[in-house]
């Protein structure tokens, strides 16, 4: 048994990884209007944590002060608008909590500038019931003013008066509208007056001289008294110490500050019950589907010190109150008892533990045994492998919960006893392999390590695990088992593939970029001789017209050249901010012309999508290949070609997956339903060469130049095929970054040219040809194979020549090198270079004198142009 358990532990160790869930994180502002250590909005607060602390959600909770006691808020808002502009200007959240009204009305005068779509939920606010905003809902704070008015008349019959003393805040303003709004229920019984903004002087002086028949009801509010700034309950106990007569509120922060008490409102509860509206936003419930709370509510509290002192017994308290202050109850309890109560715990204590440490020995093996099982348990379950272990019979004795999810079974008890047909039926192929692997095991006495499979996941997805399986034995060694483990190898493989296509294509490239130099160096000599031949017959002449068939087939082969360096070795040149959806359009107008009518073209392009930095005829030839690919599938029975266009956002994995960085892209799918790709050649496909079609049909460079344009604009491509139901090819581009958008050159009539041009070529074909093409445009010609030679002519006379034309590859040094030497010699002499490689420009950047990079194979008016853009500048 030993031995079985620590082969388990020892396999399942050497590829765990550490694996744990995360709650949600989500991000809450509570704006608060007043400051810290006001203790209403302090009790708010309290709630508001209470309640988010206990949530499913990872929580981070910023809380902001506006100060509104203190300060004037038409002094302040335009202070805060400009602070939260800056300190929130990368900041997203996902619901605002505001408590009381300065900070209600702000969020809602800023709400579009500030915060626009957050969701708002109020608390402890003093409003109309005018409909609000959308988004918009909370707990409206609404004192049980009548109730509390009904417990102060029903302890002082005789009072005929009601004095509320308040300021005239936005708070102050509300709350005595509600008190007017209650004033017919009392309006045989009392009298209502109104103090408000009253010098804190004065008020006590009159506080002071109040009859008997008159309470008083105290509004928080603050006062400031020779630069000393008073709290609501400073205010509340100067009130209290000069007044006569009965003092009534309807907060329970205030109480315990010399009011009698009532029907009290709590901050606490205002901000709970906002935190839970907030929590069903968060959860996903529209706004518009939480109702705002709008009704009286509060618990009945009073001062036990003040009903002694006004004489109230506890006997005409509401039922259900609650007492502050109250004389502690310990102290009031018998002598006789109390010690009694003491001797009975000792006695119990000393019960309690000679019973623990008489079953101490009995439980400490049962500990030990639990303790291995619950930590075989806990490990077997917080590994991210498949783990599964079976008996002689290969019927299951265990496995672990990653097991049990990735297969879609309930918990792994209940896979006990059961064989892999009836437990995998759903994936029969793969349950059929892995008991004949089993069976294998058992049979040799020999681990499996690393087979690789596949198997359809619960998503219908194909994944591939690597499975190891090991025989168990018993301590006599004899095999009464087996134990499997299997990673999720998906990604790695997708990794692997993609990293030797990369190391493919960067081999194909060095290659493309060699003979793309010396098929560009024959086709120029071929494009010029067939321009000097031209010159020399009869215009319109048949020899004319298959000298200019000679000249179309090589600018036909320097097309080819330009395919094979596009897929091998692709550039930015000529990129520019381009409309996806303008493109496609104008590509599928073409498609759409050629094709017959039994396919059917289906296009959904998003609208007002970012543009993507591309060059627009590379991305015209990826549609048009992809296009004409589905084409000749469905030419034969017909079908639907479907183009899509959306703005996709990568995660982190799916990036990975890629091999791209997480990001805003374009996803550009082109699909169709004709027979697909087998499965044995869709990781070939994007092979340069590789086809299945007939010689007539394809070089096998179609889709090996859509991949490399593709990775060129720093995207990447995918393929998925189901015969007769969708095949698909989905390209992701990098959307809005911008390039400089390079400008075209303008086409206009050369004059004849006037200069001398020293024309450095090693080729000897082009030696012939090229300095007679210059010749025809009016040019004085010294042509030389020697670089050595232009050095010295050079160094004779720098004024001799007025260009110097040279090839970029030749044997004893390059163009660049030359125009390194010439710079020295004659920094004002011009040098153009010609080269069969693209990346020759790279090169040739360094030096100011060479003015001009021209890619072979060049004809006659490409050449004179750039001289003439040279020698005219």
């Amino acid at each position: 048994m030993r031995n079985y358990i620590f082969i388990l532990v020892v396999l399942l160790l050497l590829p765990a990884q550490a694996a744990w869930a995360q709650k949600p994180k989500k991000k809450v502002l509570y704006l608060n209007s007043y400051h810290h250590g006001y203790a209403w909005s302090d009790e708010i607060r309290k709630g508001i944590i209470s309640v988010l602390n206990d949530s499913e959600f990872t929580l981070e909770v910023q809380t902001e002060y506006m100060d509104a006691k203190k300060y004037n808020y038409n002094y302040i808002t335009n202070k805060l608008v400009t602070l939260y502009r800056d300190k929130f200007a990368g900041e997203k959240f996902d619901a605002i909590i505001v408590s009381d009204n300065d900070a209600f009305s702000f969020v809602r005068q800023h709400r579009a500038e500030l915060f626009p779509g957050v969701p708002i939920v109020f608390c402890g606010v003093n409003m109309s019931r005018d409909p609000l905003e959308v988004g918009i809902t909370g707990v409206v704070e609404r004192p049980s003013i009548i109730d509390t008015l009904n417990v102060a008349l029903s302890f002082h019959p005789g009072v005929k008066r009601l004095v509320v003393v308040g300021d005239e805040s936005t708070t102050g303003r509300y709350i005595r509208q509600q008190i007017e709004n209650v004033m017919s229920v009392f309006e045989k019984r009392l009298a209502f007056e109104y103090w408000t903004n009253m010098g804190m002087g004065e008020m006590l002086t009159r506080v002071r001289e109040l009859p008997d028949d008159t309470i008083l009801f105290f509004i928080p509010m603050y006062q400031e008294v020779d630069g000393r700034f008073y709290t609501a309950e400073e205010v509340m106990e100067e009130i209290s110490k000069y007044s006569t007569v009965p003092l009534y509120s309807s907060w329970r922060f205030l109480l315990g500050h010399g009011s009698v008490g009532g029907k009290l409102l709590s901050g606490q509860d205002q901000g709970a019950q906002a935190a839970e509206m907030a929590l069903e936003v968060l959860r996903g419930t529209p706004v518009s589907s939480i109702p705002i709370v709008d009704k009286p509510s509060g618990e009945y509290w009073f001062d036990y010190k003040v009903l002694k002192r006004l004489h109230i017994p506890e006997d005409m308290l509401p039922k259900g109150s609650k007492l502050i202050n109250t004389p502690k109850a310990f102290y009031e309890l018998p002598k006789e008892l109390f010690w009694t109560i003491i001797v009975s715990l000792g006695i119990l204590l000393v019960i309690t533990v000679f019973l623990v440490t008489n079953i101490h020995e009995r439980k400490k093996g049962e500990k030990k045994i639990m303790d291995q099982l619950s930590f075989l348990e806990i490990l077997m379950d917080t590994i991210p492998q498949l783990v599964c272990w079976k008996d002689e019979n290969q019927r299951y004795l265990g496995a672990n919960r990653a097991f049990t999810s990735f297969f879609g079974l309930e918990r792994p008890s209940s896979i006990v006893s059961k064989s892999d047909l009836a437990l995998l039926d759903h994936t029969r192929e793969y349950a059929e392999w892995a008991n004949s692997l089993d069976r294998e095991v058992f049979r040799t006495r020999k681990s499996v390590t690393k087979a690789r499979t596949k198997v359809q996941d619960l998503l219908g997805n194909t994944v591939w695990l690597e499975i190891t399986k090991v025989p168990l034995f018993d301590r006599l060694g004899q095999v009464v088992g087996t134990l499997s483990t299997a990673e999720n190898i998906t990604k790695q493989l997708s990794l692997e593939k993609q990293l030797l296509q990369s190391q493919k294509m960067e081999a194909i490239g060095t290659l493309a970029g060699g003979i793309a130099h010396d098929f560009n160096n024959i086709l120029t000599s071929i494009i010029n001789s067939t321009e000097l031949a031209i010159s020399d017959v009869t215009e319109n002449s048949v020899t004319q017209k298959d000298l200019n068939r000679v000249l179309k087939a090589a600018q036909r082969g320097g097309n080819v050249v330009k395919q094979i360096l596009a897929f091998s070795r692709p550039s930015q040149e000529g990129f520019r901010p381009t409309d996806m959806g303008e493109l496609l359009y104008e590509v599928l107008g073409l498609v759409k012309a050629s094709l017959p009518r039994n396919i059917d073209i289906r296009t959904d392009i998003q609208t007002g999508l970012n543009s993507v930095n591309a060059d627009p005829t590379q991305l015209h030839q990826v549609v048009l290949n992809l296009c004409t690919n589905s084409f000749q599938a469905l030419r034969a029975s017909g079908g639907v070609l479907k183009v899509e266009l959306a703005e996709v956002e990568l995660g982190l994995d799916d990036a990975r997956m890629l091999n791209l960085r997480p990001d805003t892209y374009l996803k550009l799918s082109i699909s169709d339903n004709g027979p697909g790709i087998p499965m044995d050649i869709l990781d070939k496909i994007f092979d340069p060469f590789f086809t299945t079609k007939d010689k007539t049909e394809g070089t096998g460079l179609g889709l090996a130049v859509v991949h490399g344009i593709v990775k060129g604009h720093n995207g990447a491509i995918t393929v998925s095929s189901s015969p007769w139901d969708n095949t698909r090819f989905d390209i992701y581009l990098p959307s809005n970054e911008k390039l400089d958008e390079s400008g075209s050159i303008p086409l206009h009539k050369l004059a004849p040219g006037v200069g001398r041009i020293l024309f450095v070529e090693d080729d000897e074909d082009q030696l012939q040809t090229t300095p007679r093409i210059l010749e025809s445009l009016g040019y004085d010609v010294v042509a030389t194979s020697d670089p050595m030679e232009v050095i010295g002519m050079v160094a004779r006379d720098p004024y001799v020549f007025d260009l110097v034309i040279t090839d970029f590859d030749m044997p004893d040094t390059n163009g660049v090198e030359l125009a390194l030497s010439l710079q020295d010699t004659a920094p004002h002499l011009p040098v153009m270079l010609v080269s069969g490689r693209e990346d020759a420009a790279t090169a040739a950047s360094r030096l100011k004198n060479i003015k001009r990079v021209v890619i072979k194979p060049y004809n006659k008016n490409i050449i004179a142009e750039a001289i003439d853009s040279v020698l005219g500048s």
